[in-house]
């Protein structure tokens, strides 16, 4: 083999180290996940994951847990609060974290899950930094949340934290969120009702941090945010934009770009080296656009 051949390969196989760092997928333990753990699942259509006989502990609205067919009992004549509404209530307010506390007070008096929610513990609003590049935001708190009153608390929430670590960020440098501010009976997944009378607010907590960048977390913030009905599999990997005016987007929410990718309930559920790959993939796109290049290796 000539020198030039060799110096040739020794650069292929420097390049080939560096993409397997980079796409290692190092907030993951490298062992497998207990066969007990894995579900059949189209998670294309189900980003959360949804336990069984679950319950809350005790309701704000109700003490009484819901079952499917009390939870059928909406009250779909309820309408979406205005988004005028909602910015008269920190109109007067110059700080973001201010402006998000008004904003969260003004949900709590106008309540939208009393149209659809009796089985709730703790209102999950959100949590981070309110002037942060980077928004995450997910489907609807589950049970660990719901008792803590944050978001992404459980066992996909500590997977988060690794993402985000991994990222050279932290919970405190980001934002984090879901559309629905309650949880979900069950963690179901939330119904279009439930998503466009809790819209209203999340666009709002959009606006007032104005992010650089958001990456939805599981199919059904993704279809909010895009006004899709695409799989998963065909959004994430690429960039969107959050677009004024389309589907439930209000005029006046400024335009930021979109990274779609797996709610990490999926990755702890269909525990396999390609979709942690996949994640990877697309944290490291954020990670570039936002000109950051993760901890120190």
């Amino acid at each position: 083999m000539s020198e030039e051949s060799q110096v040739d390969v020794r650069t292929l196989i420097a390049q080939h180290a560096m993409t397997s760092r980079l796409l290692g997928v190092d907030f993951l333990p490298l062992g497998s996940v207990p066969e007990s753990e894995l579900v059949e699942e189209n998670f294309d259509e189900v980003a959360e994951s949804k336990p069984t006989g679950s319950k809350s502990v005790e309701s704000k609205i109700n003490s009484s847990d819901q079952s499917g067919a009390e939870r059928s009992r909406t009250d779909e004549s309820a309408q979406p609060i205005e988004h005028e509404a909602l910015r008269r209530a920190y109109s007067k307010v110059a700080q973001p974290q201010a402006q998000l506390d008004a904003l969260r007070a003004m949900y709590e008096r106008q309540a939208p899950h009393q149209h659809y929610n009796t089985g709730f513990t703790n209102i999950v609003f959100g949590e981070g930094s309110a002037t942060a590049e980077l928004m995450f935001i997910g489907e609807a708190p589950g049970e660990d949340e719901d008792l803590s009153g944050r978001p992404f608390v459980g066992r996909a929430g500590q997977l988060l934290e690794k993402m985000i670590g991994a990222m050279g960020l932290s919970r405190e440098t980001v934002y984090i969120c879901n559309v629905l501010k309650t949880r979900p009976p069950n963690n179901a997944t939330p119904s279009p009702f439930e998503t466009s009378l809790c819209a209203p607010y999340l666009f709002e907590q959009i606006r007032i941090i104005n992010p650089k960048v958001i990456v939805t977390l599981g199919l059904p913030a993704t279809q909010l945010m895009l006004n899709t009905k695409s799989a998963m599999r065909t959004l994430r990997g690429r960039w969107h934009t959050l677009v004024p005016g389309v589907g439930q987007v209000p005029v006046g929410i400024p335009e930021i770009e979109v990274m779609a990718t797996y709610h990490p309930a999926y990755l702890l559920r269909s525990y396999t080296e390609e979709n942690r790959r996949n994640v990877w993939s697309d944290l490291v796109q954020v990670m570039e656009k936002l000109g950051i290049s993760g901890p120190a290796r």
